[in-house]
């Protein structure tokens, strides 16, 4: 016969340990979700491994218990939950009252006594008992028929580890019964238990090993085998022992309204579920419950086909002053001018297709563009007439978000529930081939409903917002920037990349021999525990505290170990060597394209809370510049036959930003001056004449300049620059001194976008923040830095973006055959041809310094050269 099994969850334990594992979420109205997003994340992982038949969760009330009442002081040292954790506590159990599951709590009495009643109850009713927690003090309720499942949450990965009476025994050598005595003696700081005064976990594990019981501890005290010191802590402490204990015991007779059935696994309110789950952004939960059938779509249900067409419906659509909204798929293209009433043509013609795309006076509105404009162009056709993008508008009204698919956004924006998105094939080629099922398809007339609809809302919200400029004048036109340098590419030498990788495999076999060498034995170098037993234990280098997984030997460890032994400089040089290697060289020969010899990293306009450009397969923006030898891994790229490499980079770009945000007239007088910011800065911080700055004194104000900008504190800089703590908060506050007005910046932007809800840029980009209303202080000083910064560093992206769109136009306005090619952070790399290198270093150096016009000079900086290397 089969043993059915019941799940009961420690309510408080597991939502807590969500609440500090998993980071800051919130829902669109600004209610924090971490936690009980966390929660339903181990909630449904458990409820697939155990498969129970009775579900139930316990919960603490907020009031006094009956062992307040035994002790006053019991729990009297905690400090208040914060209040964006307290918030979730109902909202977790309205979700769970959705999902039709019994919750528990009784007044007097805490979680862990209704656990051990349920678990008790289970006993005598022959039912498995799984108990999800946290709390190790549930360990003394294991049995045969009852299983603790201990959970730890860590950086948003959860592990369990199941006990059953044996488990217990096998680990901690005492019976679960047993374990209400250790915590007797060693007491729990946690819930001020006292236990007895010296008596630590070690000690009070073996007494209980040897005697079993304080009882019998205490019965035997005058013969004990245990030391003077320890016995006499005993003796003084045996009230402590006994309170400990009787406080530290749950209790399994609670008075509780519970039976099995009431606890019976139901089906859940699917409606109210899905409309919860909406309500707080969960859609992961609405696919893996599939619920998204169960979302209401009252205003926005739409119910329609695609009429096919044939594909000269391509041709007589060029011709139309409506904008035209499309969707590329496997089979062909979906067409709508109103949302309501749409065509779908299976098998369109190159020249249909051609005659469409390339009319400019045709407005098109699509989502994901550049990856339309890419496909058309390895057709040989041209985009032109790009009126709308719902992704990228998506993107600029909230950038934080996690997800840009058009499902994701017609389920948080519309309500609706599309089926599986369709998709064009991800292999760079369009498929024109036909099938005539898909016509009669209605998700192809949804997603351009959806479509349609997306973009009425998004337009609005972007002239509503101040937005129109940063969309229509930047991020739009920049699609076609973006693809334009994706399928060019950058030119790489890749016998020289070979050739790069086996020097660097020569030096990294000549460090390996060195390393064994000082080491006086081989060994795996890349095992941190190891490397950790060879330094610490063999070489008895100095160290920090030895873990259970072995000694921290990374880079921060290591060093502040240089000079203390020749082969700490080895094993540094020998792990950048590696990474060398394996990322820069092993990873990038293979994503060199045969047929072009070039790189084409794909550049991401939709990733980055900041506004800046991400670059992905490979990322290009992350090639080493901080050594010398990483540095030389840019000479592999390389202008392309007799072509130049031209790079032009922004001067301190971010420090301009900030003098002009802040208004802070000595910033702004030293820019346009022409002075040496960090020099200038060098000298009002250490109160010296200019003339009289040392390099080292340069050094420390420009880690000051940069790290102001990344709302550094005196911790971080102190360690920066390896000064004291009281140093650099000196250096910070002579700095604010210099720059008042950079201080006036800092506070009202803080308080600006906590008034608010967002931080934003010279050209209105926002950055929601609601980590500025967090109880949470780690939370809300990381809100802090953030819109501190985000305004610099996005107003730095809206003005390289302007540049890159006013750049690439000038190219093709002036019938220049040189390509922009790449970007990086601050710095524009143009792929020039010798006739036009004059040509093309002015017309960078212009239409950068004159992307935006702000209160101080924008400078560049441009250089040519064969390599990458050279241009710097």
């Amino acid at each position: 016969m089969t043993v059915k099994k019941l799940l009961i969850i420690d309510g408080n334990s597991i939502l807590n340990r969500a609440y500090y594992g998993i980071r800051m979420l919130n829902a669109p109205d600004g209610t924090p979700t971490n936690a009980v997003y966390g929660f339903l994340n181990i909630l449904f992982k458990n409820l697939e491994e155990d498969m129970p038949d009775y579900l139930c969760v316990a919960f603490d009330v907020k009031e006094k218990t009956f062992r307040h009442k035994m002790y006053d002081l019991y729990k009297a040292q905690r400090k208040p939950a914060p209040e964006d954790f307290l918030v979730q506590i109902p909202l977790m159990k309205q979700v769970l009252e959705k999902m039709n599951c019994l919750c528990l709590e009784k007044p007097g009495y805490e979680a862990d006594d209704i656990i051990g009643t349920v678990s008790s109850v289970c006993e005598k009713e022959g039912v498995e008992c799984i108990i999800l927690t946290g709390d190790k003090d549930d360990l003394q309720l294991a049995s045969e028929l009852v299983k603790v499942k201990l959970v730890i949450t860590k950086m948003g990965s959860t592990t369990t580890t199941l006990f059953g009476a044996e488990e217990v025994f096998e680990k901690y050598l005492v019976t679960p019964s047993e374990f209400i005595d250790v915590k007797g003696l060693m007491g729990d700081t946690s819930d001020n238990i006292p236990g007895v005064k010296g008596i630590g976990e070690k000690t009070a594990f073996s007494l209980i090993e040897k005697y079993k019981s304080i009882q019998n501890i205490y019965d035997n005290i005058d013969t004990l085998d245990a030391t003077p010191s320890v016995k006499k802590k005993l003796e003084e402490g045996k009230e402590e022992a006994y309170l400990s204990r009787k406080l530290s015991e749950i209790d399994r007779n609670v008075p509780l309204d519970f039976e099995l059935e009431k606890s019976a696994v139901r089906e859940y309110d699917r409606e109210a579920l899905a409309e919860t789950f909406l309500k707080l952004n969960f859609k992961s939960f609405l696919s893996k419950l599939d619920l998204n059938t169960s979302v209401k779509m009252e205003e926005t249900k739409f119910e329609g086909h695609c009429e096919p067409a044939e594909s000269s419906k391509l041709s007589e659509l060029s011709e139309t002053e409506e904008k035209v909204y499309y969707r590329f798929y496997d089979k062909g293209i979906g067409l709508t001018v109103d949302g309501e009433n749409s065509w779908f043509v299976s098998e369109p013609k190159e020249s249909d297709l051609k005659r469409f795309f390339e009319e400019e006076k045709c407005g098109k509105v699509g989502f994901d563009t550049k990856e339309d404009i890419l496909r058309l162009r390895s057709i040989g056709i041209e985009y032109r007439g790009l009126s709308f993008d719902a992704a990228i508008a998506a993107y600029i009204l909230d950038p934080t978000r996690s997800s840009y698919k058009l499902d994701d956004l017609a389920l948080e924006h519309l309500g609706m529930a599309l089926g599986s998105e369709q998709t064009l094939e991800d292999d760079g080629q369009f498929s024109i081939s036909f099938d005539e099922e898909e016509v009669e398809s209605t998700n192809t007339a949804t997603e351009l409903f959806v479509l349609f609809k997306l973009a009425q809302q998004f337009s609005e919200e972007i002239e509503k917002n101040g937005q129109h400029r940063l969309y229509y004048d930047v991020e739009l036109p920049l699609a076609e920037v973006l693809a334009d340098m994706q399928y060019t590419g950058v030119f790489v030498d890749k016998n020289a990349l070979v050739e790069f990788g086996s020097q660097l495999k020569s030096s990294i076999s000549e460090y390996e021999r060195l390393i064994y060498e000082y080491a006086g034995k081989t060994f795996n170098i890349n095992s941190p525990k190891q490397l950790g037993e060879v330094l610490f234990d063999g070489l008895q280098l100095p160290h920090g505290k030895k873990t259970k997984t072995g000694y921290s030997t990374n880079a921060e460890v290591l060093k502040k170990l240089e000079g203390a032994h020749p082969i700490i400089e080895c094993i540094l040089e020998y792990r950048g060597l590696a990474k060398l290697q394996s990322t820069y060289v092993d990873g990038l020969i293979p994503v060199i394209n045969n047929e072009t010899g070039r790189i084409h990293s794909n550049f991401n306009q939709t990733v980055t809370a900041t506004g800046r450009i991400s670059s992905t397969e490979p990322n290009l923006q992350n090639i080493p510049t901080r050594t010398e030898r990483g540095r030389q891994m840019r000479k592999m790229f390389v202008a392309e036959g007799e072509k130049i490499l031209v790079d032009a980079d922004y001067s301190q770009i971010e420090l301009r930003v900030l003098a002009h945000i802040a208004d802070d007239e000595n910033m702004k007088n030293a820019f346009r001056e022409g002075v040496d910011i960090h020099t200038q800065t060098a000298s009002q911080v250490f109160k010296v004449p200019i003339d009289e700055v040392t390099p080292e004194m340069r050094f420390g104000a420009k880690a000051v300049n940069f790290g102001i900008v990344y709302g550094i504190g005196e911790f971080s800089l102190a360690q920066d620059l390896k000064i004291s703590m009281k140093e650099a908060k000196q250096y910070i506050e002579d700095y604010l001194a210099a720059y008042p007005k950079v201080k006036e910046y800092m506070e009202k932007t803080v308080s600006d976008g906590r008034t608010k809800g967002y931080v934003s840029t010279i050209l209105n980009r926002r950055r929601y923040l609601p980590e500025l209303r967090a109880a949470n202080r780690i939370t809300q000083a990381f809100g802090e830095r953030v819109a501190m910064n985000a305004p610099i560093q996005g107003s730095a992206a809206d003005i390289i973006k302007i540049a890159m769109v006013n750049v690439y136009r000038k190219l093709k306005d002036e019938g220049l055959k040189s390509k922009l090619i790449l970007q990086v952070h601050d710095e524009l790399i143009v792929e020039a041809v010798p006739e036009e290198l004059a040509a093309v270093e002015k017309l960078l150096v212009e239409e950068m310094e004159k992307a935006v016009t702000v209160s101080v000079p924008l400078k560049v900086e441009s250089n040519s050269g064969k390599t990458w290397y050279d241009t710097k």
